[in-house]
């Protein structure tokens, strides 16, 4: 599973710098598709650091329009980058709530942990 979270973490940085040159519809899809991918098997802790990071890029990504020359650039860049962290972080919040329903549901009070089963004594 870390080669495939691997495989989609490079596929999002090298389609967002690719995204500086080449407009397509089907780029931003694609961004959020791979940040998802990448989000596969995170940690928590990991997941809160993919949040902060979304917030600052899409929020912040503009801001580098001030750099002469390049700086077109690198707000399509670091854009498409924030894409594929929301991404990341979409699949971050799905796989935690599937967790929370499952531990709400399949596990009573005082329990043993999911996949444990109580024996009758």
């Amino acid at each position: 599973m870390e080669r495939f979270s691997a495989v989609g973490r490079a596929l999002a940085v090298i389609l967002a710098i690719v995204s500086a040159f080449v407009s397509n519809p089907v780029i931003a899809p694609l961004l959020l598709l791979f940040g998802g991918m990448a989000a596969i098997g995170n940690t928590p802790e990991r997941n809160s650091k993919n949040y902060q990071m979304a917030i600052v890029l899409v929020i912040g990504a503009n801001l580098l329009e001030a750099v002469p020359y390049i700086g077109s650039y690198l707000v399509a860049i670091f854009t498409g980058l924030g894409i594929a962290f929301v991404g990341a972080s979409i699949v971050a919040i799905t796989i935690t709530l599937e967790q929370r329903i499952t531990r709400d549901w399949l596990t009573s009070s005082g329990s043993k942990p999911v996949g444990q089963v109580k024996t009758a004594l």
